[in-house]
């Protein structure tokens, strides 16, 4: 039993077992909770054609019928096992839309430096905010990724931080209704990237 003191309020949050949203779309686990966190995975290898952007399974995110709120937090975890081919820059963007594939357009984008030919794992963590919603909204991302080996592989710094604020968009309601948002991947060239686990989550305020 719980005692709650007059004008407390319990910070504890209902379990995250989701629900159904009753949106279609190309989800894995998606689901909302009571909470308002709306979640989505794969646990499925993926291995992203080099040089094509890809859609990453798992990582779209439906947006709720009312839409985006200012201070919505998204998020997205991942790992990276690339082998001794390639060594290129790679992109990865932040893609907004109605579709839930590429066919949604990057809005926030981060480059990922050149690396080198040696085979490498890395952790990739990708946070958003949204900053304010409108015909010309914006949101602010930050691309962060650390990796096995010092100076090879990945990169040739052990550790990339990549911050980017998108151009205005039109984020409304009336424009992503239905809506997702997720991530894509264009690997350098010659890449050859396996992705074996996706973690996506929308903290909805």
């Amino acid at each position: 039993m719980t005692i709650m003191l007059p004008g407390v309020q319990s910070s504890l949050q209902p379990a995250l077992d989701t629900l159904p949203i009753g949106v279609g779309g190309p989800a894995t686990g998606v689901g909302r909770s009571p909470s308002e966190r709306i979640r989505n995975f794969s646990v499925t290898a993926q291995t992203p054609a080099a040089a094509t952007r890809t859609y990453l399974t798992g990582s779209a995110l439906a947006i709720p019928a009312d839409g985006l709120k200012v201070g919505t937090k998204l998020s997205w975890t991942f790992n990276m096992t690339k082998t001794a081919a390639g060594s290129a820059a790679s992109t990865f963007d932040i893609a907004f839309g109605t579709a839930g594939t590429t066919a949604d357009t990057a809005q926030v984008s981060f480059v990922k430096p050149a690396g080198t030919a040696a085979a490498d794992e890395a952790w990739v963590d990708i946070e958003a905010r949204v900053q304010s919603v409108s015909a010309t909204g914006v949101v602010v991302g930050e691309f962060a990724m650390t990796h096995n080996l010092s100076a090879t592989g990945h990169a040739t710094i052990p550790s990339v931080n990549v911050n980017t604020v998108s151009a205005g968009f039109d984020n409304r309601a009336v424009t992503l209704n239905p809506g997702f948002v997720g991530i894509c991947l264009t690997s350098g060239a010659a890449d050859a990237i396996t992705v074996s686990f996706m973690d996506a989550e929308m903290n909805y305020v």
